[in-house]
């Protein structure tokens, strides 16, 4: 039982390895797959035990793919490759209009159901006097977005509104799914040899909780993996969508006496703040003057004096 153990532990100590490695996948899980052989060699020679079972057919998903497929390899990938779209817009409308065209995409959105189109995030704030602006970030199928953006230019249109800025990205995800899915196809069938040697009598108590703690320790890897793998896929069936909103500013008044209604309105806030202005001069004056005043005085009989002997000393 113990060579059967080691075989097999050594093959997830392989599989392992491979989630740290990028040009070297196919060659270790070639060595990884031997591993899985010489571990059968090993339970057909036993007596105890009949030969391990064979390896669970592939997954729906994966059904019809060669090895060299499921390895990667661009020259012989599959046809239909995933990609991962996202879009981006920048809308400007009139400060009216704004509010209202968030709320009827939101609704477009909501309308369509969460297996069709999905409100990531929707925000809607105040821009002073330069009216509303928002943001709004959803997740659809391609075909509800491209049904989106086709009606976009007749609503902006109708709200007399543009568009600033539009963007597009990809993003191919077919190398990452498919080796993904390959290291988790590897991981399952060794689960399934692990699993097959848990249920093998003649094992010690050391050999099982080895096994068990290698299996637990596979298991979480596994599921790991599997939630990678659904959200790769559901970036690739679900493109991503940010809109953002912000009001066209009016570059002319509504009113010439607009400047005039302004000033009678704050006549009050003014003549207070020009009187406190200048009773601060006066108070931070104040002090200066008692100083001031007696010199410039005597400063001024000084110098009358001065003026006065020197004209006395002339006319003499």
């Amino acid at each position: 039982m113990k060579p059967i153990v080691l075989a097999c532990l050594a093959s997830l100590t392989l599989v392992a390895a491979c989630e740290n490695s990028a040009p070297q996948d196919d060659a270790e899980y070639g060595e990884s797959l031997s591993m899985f052989d010489a571990g059968d060699a090993v339970m057909e020679a036993s007596s105890y035990a009949p030969a391990a079972p064979p390896p669970p057919p592939p997954s729906p998903t994966r059904a019809g793919m060669t090895d060299s497929e499921r390895s990667g390899n661009p020259d012989t990938a599959p046809d239909t490759r995933l990609i991962a779209y996202s879009y981006s817009y920048q809308l400007e409308t009139p400060a009216a209009a704004t509010s209202g065209l968030i709320d009827t995409h939101r609704e477009a959105c909501l309308s369509a159901g969460p297996e069709v189109c999905q409100v990531v995030n929707a925000n809607i704030y105040q821009q002073g006097d330069h009216g509303v602006a928002g943001s709004l970030a959803l997740r659809a199928v391609p075909a509800w977005i491209d049904t989106f953006r086709a009606g976009l230019g007749g609503q902006l249109e109708t709200a007399a509104g543009r568009i600033r800025h539009q963007a597009q990205d990809a993003e191919d995800l077919t190398a990452a799914i498919v080796d993904l899915e390959a290291r988790l196809e590897a991981k399952q069938t060794l689960r399934t040899r692990l699993t097959t040697l848990l249920e093998r009598p003649g094992a010690t108590v050391e050999e099982l909780v080895q096994v068990e703690r290698e299996l637990a320790r596979l298991q979480g890897d596994i599921e790991g993996s599997q939630a990678r793998v659904r959200a790769m896929r559901g970036r690739v069936s679900m493109s991503s969508l940010t809109v953002n909103y912000s009001s066209r500013v009016d570059p002319v008044s509504r009113s010439a006496f607009d400047p005039l209604g302004r000033a009678l309105r704050n006549l009050t806030g003014n003549f207070a703040s020009g009187l406190a202005d200048v009773l601060t001069f006066i108070a931070g004056a104040l002090p200066w003057l008692v100083v001031i005043l007696p010199v410039g005085w005597l400063s001024a009989r000084w110098i009358g004096g001065m003026m006065r002997r020197r004209r006395d000393q002339k006319q003499s």
